[in-house]
């Protein structure tokens, strides 16, 4: 019976969308919260630090908001709104989410919410289109049905919350207008206009309802920097009054009960506390506020105040309670999560997961694989690592943010364990080694030996007021506080909070490197450490020169010219004796080390031996250095060897295709990566996909085979940018199954995954 490859994702990171509802925490406690064009589950509670458990794709894109349906503890539905013009109602049976599309808005999705009824499901969309529909479901049905649109004009709802009346079926549902008025509509076989609220003097953008008794207790929050709470209490029909609504069964009386005044920044959301009376509030002034009635004065006072602490943040889009009401999930302007948990009557923050907010551009292991360093298009690098607490299942992290650029990133080359060089939209290639407060925290975050990395090193790094280059800090400065250093030394035995990798976690700027005419786009270093080479965007081939640096002077060795265009690829063999790069111009180039230390152009292609005949993306070495691939956008994949008893040398020198080429009709191959080590009797190649696909092929002389097809929701949604396995050496062996081979990839959907895969 022929070996097969298992496959599970291990880790999966990605910052929550820029918008105030993207993220909403469950009573089957899980976090839904939308990520680019897709909605990702989040188990806040799983192993040491929680983790990402699921992943929807239903929409085409941006996931604008995302809320659990309330009313039942037994039911695991979400709904989420997008750009795309659409909701999706996401109905989970059996670990699998199954979704329902929503159409009739001719705009955006702007917010949704939904509540069971004892009749059925009702589910409210809000869309740009100046519109808000009523969805209902039956019992008996799995389809949703669009039961009414309210017609606003042209005015535009910027918060919507539906609720039952206490002790009732009865629905009422609050929409925040453009003109900072509350609307309420109840529910009378259809939703009908009953009051507006007025008081608030800027867009109302957070609503939620609770009971109390009798009463249902409406709070609201604005960009005037007040909350209201709105009472509706059951009211005589006899006794005369202004503000009244009316269901089928009770009259209520509307009134003001409270004005909450402590925010100095808009409030974009409102929670109620699901087990005790508690409200909590988050606003863009970076503070979030639980507010409590106070049984002596009868008044509602601020019990506990969180949030970030300097840093370049622009405060919270949204808090909501988690459903024992013991902890508080926030996420940032910036997409960033915060859990503080209450622990004997102090909230803390505890460790989340985290990752990047826009495109991940390229990644690239440490050389023993300790960790994975991506860098993205939201101007930041990051280091991902496992954390493991206490004999928990590790869980993997972010543990370091050692670049915070002002421009956006482009590429990363690891020369050693604690140096790297990075490129951006810039000339400049940077260079950076790790602070001696970096080396100790991963020792102890990771279980891992202290090899001393940085000892008479400066402590860590800050970035200067308008500056863009990290400058070192010392263990003077650090402990006393510099007036230009906003670093303070910190000793972690967990995976940081947002705030510290803000300002805790920069390495410092060792060099630059100038002498690029464009842009950087394309960074490689050789496995022994030895040379950096990197390319620019170029139209000349002039500009597309490979400049070869080395890394022991910093000094350019060598410009080796072959290409016309952007190299969009360039890497050396493991054996560091060859340097590769693949081009626009939909051409190789390989250059080989000769006997002075130098790399001298021994082959490359042209139109008619190159196979490929769209823009060679990607290319990868096998293990043992024998042989390599290039991807292209015409969905070829080849195999190149060298063949020394080629007697017509041509362009192609003694290099020739090594067997037949891989094709994906219709489809754009946009990163490759070859495994560490030969499996099931070949070696096994990652294939990444444009449309997001990863693909995994056992590839010996004779052909191809096919063994594993990760699909959008196991890969990505969006272009594959970079995939690369994690190396395989004694050091990741002790810690995992010789059988097990872990392939990293990022994306143009802003995730990065670490994908396992057992051979049986």
């Amino acid at each position: 019976m022929m070996e097969k490859i298992k496959h599970e994702v291990s880790y999966v990171s990605c910052n929550c969308n820029q918008t105030p509802t993207a993220a909403h925490w469950g009573q089957n406690n899980l976090v839904c919260y939308a990520a680019c064009n897709s909605v990702l589950i989040y188990d806040p509670k799983w192993g040491s630090g929680g983790k990402v458990v699921a992943t929807l794709i239903g929409h085409t894109k941006r996931v604008n908001t995302v809320r659990w349906l309330s009313g039942s503890s037994d039911k695991n539905e979400l709904v989420s709104g997008s750009t795309d013009h659409t909701a999706v109602v996401w109905s989970c049976r059996e670990g699998v989410y199954n979704p329902y599309t929503l159409k009739a808005h001719e705009s955006t999705v702007n917010l949704v919410d939904g509540v069971y009824k004892k009749e059925g499901t009702v589910v409210v969309t809000v869309g740009m289109d100046s519109t808000v529909k009523i969805w209902f479901r039956n019992l008996d049905t799995d389809g949703f049905a669009l039961s009414q649109n309210i017609n606003n004009g042209y005015s535009i709802c910027v918060g919507v919350r539906i609720s039952r009346f206490p002790h009732t079926d009865g629905l009422i549902l609050a929409c925040a207008m453009d003109n900072s008025k509350i609307d309420l509509y109840i529910e009378d076989g259809e939703f009908s206009h009953s009051l507006t609220l007025k008081g608030h003097e800027d867009w109302v953008r957070g609503l939620d309802f609770t009971t109390e008794k009798d009463d249902l207790i409406l709070a609201s929050s604005s960009q005037d920097c007040y909350i209201r709470l709105w009472r509706m209490t059951p009211h005589k029909s006899d006794t005369p009054s202004d503000n009244i609504i009316k269901t089928k069964t009770t009259t209520y009386r509307v009134y003001t009960d409270s004005i909450l005044s402590g925010h100095e920044g808009w409030i974009y959301s409102v929670d109620w506390n699901p087990a005790i009376p508690q409200l909590l509030s988050s606003s863009l002034d970076k503070s979030m506020i639980i507010w409590e009635l106070d049984p002596d004065s009868n008044l509602w006072v601020e019990k506990v105040r969180v949030g970030e602490v300097g840093g370049n943040t622009l405060g919270f889009y949204g808090g909501v309670f988690s459903p024992d009401g013991t902890s508080i999930l926030a996420h940032s302007y910036n997409g960033a999560f915060h859990i503080w948990t209450n622990e004997g009557g102090e909230w803390s923050a505890c460790v989340t997961i985290g990752g990047h907010f826009s495109e991940v551009t390229d990644m690239s292991w440490e050389p023993q694989g300790a960790f994975l360093v991506t860098v993205s298009s939201d101007q930041t690098s990051r280091i991902h690592a496992p954390w493991s607490n206490l004999g928990k299942e590790a869980t993997w992290h972010e543990i370091a943010r050692p670049q915070i650029h002002g421009y956006d990133m482009s590429s990363i080359a690891i020369m050693s364990k604690y140096q790297f060089a990075s490129s951006a939209e810039e000339k400049v290639i940077r260079t950076f080694r790790a602070p001696r407060n970096f080396v100790e925290n991963f020792s102890r975050i990771c279980d891992v030996a202290d090899d001393g990395g940085g000892t008479s090193g400066p402590k860590g790094a800050s970035v200067p007021s308008l500056g863009l280059s990290n400058k070192a800090v010392f263990s003077s400065e650090s402990e006393g506080g510099s007036d230009d250093s906003h670093f303070t030394a910190v000793t972690l035995t967990e995976p940081p909070t947002e705030e510290t990798l803000l300002q805790n976690t920069l390495w410092p700027e060792i060099q630059k490197l100038y002498g690029h005419g464009y842009e950087v786009y394309s960074l490689a270093s050789s496995p022994d450490g030895q040379f950096l080479a990197s390319a620019c965007k170029a139209t000349t081939s002039e500009h597309a020169a490979i400049l070869l640096w080395d890394t022991a002077t910093w000094k350019q060795i060598q410009k080796l010219v072959s290409h016309t265009l952007t190299v969009a690829q360039i890497s050396f063999s493991p054996n560091s004796v060859h340097l590769l790069s693949v081009s626009r111009d939909r051409r190789w180039s390989l250059f080989t080390r000769n006997s002075q230390n130098l790399f001298e152009l021994v082959a490359t292609t042209d139109k008619k031996t190159s196979i490929h005949s769209r823009i060679i993306w990607c290319c990868s070495w096998t293990h043992d250095s024998l042989y390599f691939a290039t991807g292209s956008r015409d969905g070829k994949v080849v195999v190149w060897r060298k063949n020394e008893h080629k007697e017509e040398k041509g362009i192609l020198g003694e290099y020739e295709a090594a067997s037949k080429h891989l094709e994906l009709k219709g489809e754009s191959v946009t990163a490759v990566a070859f495994a560490p080590k030969c499996v099931l009797g070949g070696y096994l190649l990652a294939v990444g996909l444009e449309v997001g696909v990863i693909r995994c092929y056992k590839w010996t002389s004779a052909g191809w085979e096919n063994l594993v097809i990760l699909d959008r929701n196991l890969a990505h949604h969006l272009s594959v940018k970079r995939l690369a396995f994690r190396p395989f050496t004694v050091e990741t062996r002790a810690k995992n199954d010789d059988n097990i081979l872990q392939l990293a990839s990022c994306g143009s959907d802003h995730v990065v995954r670490l994908h396992d895969f057992l051979i049986n």
